[in-house]
């Protein structure tokens, strides 16, 4: 059986290249980090895009006739679809973050298999088998997806055609090589299965059956290393003709909580306080401010860092709220913010990003206690993050 084209096993070799393996497999890896960034950039963009789609389409649903509102919800429909793909691409392509916490790893199947179904191609079935309940393990996100990427593009290859890839989940059983509780990951296929002497060395670095420069081989070995990294067990069935299953057995923690949503439900979502906006989206900043003046707020629209700060100033700092992008090309909206609290300490914010909290904090941004709201995001959810920033901020101590 091939091992897996992961993304660190794209084809490298040069039979006139005098680099070593090792460095050719570092020049891989820096390949694939720009690769990585720009899939980001793009998937944020987008973000901004989607955001705009999303917002103007549901403002324009209020009050219209119901033939007119049954286009704008297909107009709807299909942002969502937009906004899917888009969260799938920040998830492949964001900075690697590094620090461990609890992942629910069914979330981890359905985000990286949905993607893996436009990869495989038309003939091959990706079967999910998914037990609800699991309690969360310990781990690198990005790693775990990563062993997903390198198991199923290994299954595929096996296949080589029509067939099915069958990825599960489930409580393990507690042995006396596994006292301790644990979840279960499986990824089966209908592939050609492996022989004996093949299956021995199967998670060997650099071992590979593929023809000379078409991989590295290094795919089931990172599985095998993220996994002892974990704590975990991994083992491999398969038979010439029969197939072959992948199962891994992870640690899951008595003490480990998932973390709750960082937005909970206001009771109004709307006010009458002064919001300034920064978004250098132009089509953004509008969405915004048209969401929250129908509500009641007093918004000052700004397009850029720099005319944020020159609008605070010229109402001496007479702001109840900032809203602004995170992602910008003069300054950062966390540095926004952090400049605009010189002159007003106390100034909540709610900072807007097509990354996760997790996708950030890798790129070393701090969210420093304001309020994150992740694009794409429709009017609603704009109207109830506000709400809570700001009734937070009236909040004694």
């Amino acid at each position: 059986m091939a091992s897996s084209p992961s993304v660190s096993d794209i084809p490298v070799h040069d039979p006139d290249d005098p680099a070593t393996g090792a460095e050719r497999e570092l020049r891989q890896s820096q390949r694939m980090e720009v690769i990585g960034q720009m899939v980001s950039g793009v998937a944020h963009d987008l973000a901004n895009i989607l955001t705009a789609i999303q917002g103007f389409a549901e403002l324009a649903s209020d009050g219209a006739p119901e033939p007119v509102r049954a286009v704008i919800d297909e107009i709807r429909a299909t942002a969502d679809r937009g906004t899917d793909l888009t969260r799938k691409l920040l998830a492949v392509g964001r900075a690697r973050d590094l620090r461990p916490r609890a992942v629910d790893l069914n979330d981890c199947v359905a985000e990286v298999g949905a993607l893996l179904s436009r990869v495989v191609g038309p003939d091959l079935e990706i079967r999910t088998r998914l037990i609800e309940g699991l309690p969360p393990i310990r781990g690198v996100v990005s790693d775990l997806e990563m062993v997903l990427l390198n198991l199923v593009l290994n299954a595929r290859d096996a296949v080589g055609g029509a067939g099915w890839i069958e990825i599960g989940t489930r409580m393990g059983a507690p042995s006396e090589d596994e006292p301790w509780r644990h979840v279960v990951l499986s990824v089966a296929d209908s592939g050609v299965g492996m022989d004996e002497e093949t299956l021995a060395r199967v998670f060997e670095p650099f071992f590979t059956t593929k023809d000379e420069g078409v991989g590295t081989g290094l795919g089931l070995a990172v599985v095998a290393d993220v996994v002892r990294d974990l704590g975990g067990r991994i083992a491999v069935e398969s038979a010439p003709g029969r197939g072959t299953t992948f199962t891994l057995h992870l640690p899951a923690p008595e003490d480990l909580e998932a973390g709750g949503a960082d937005v909970r439900p206001a009771q109004a979502a709307g006010g009458n306080e002064t919001v300034l906006l920064c978004d250098d989206d132009t089509g953004v900043v509008r969405m915004l401010a048209s969401a929250l003046r129908r509500v009641g707020y007093r918004v000052i629209e700004t397009h850029g860092p720099h005319e944020a700060i020159a609008a605070f100033h010229e109402r001496d700092g007479r702001i109840d709220l900032l809203v602004t992008d995170v992602v910008m090309p003069e300054l950062k909206g966390q540095d926004l913010w952090a400049q605009l609290r010189m002159g007003r300490p106390e100034l909540p914010a709610v900072l807007l990003s097509g990354y996760t909290p997790d996708g950030l904090e890798a790129q070393g941004i701090d969210l420093a206690g304001g309020k994150l709201l992740q694009k794409p995001f429709s009017p609603e959810q704009l109207r109830v993050t506000v709400r809570v920033a700001l009734d937070e901020n009236l909040l004694p101590g």
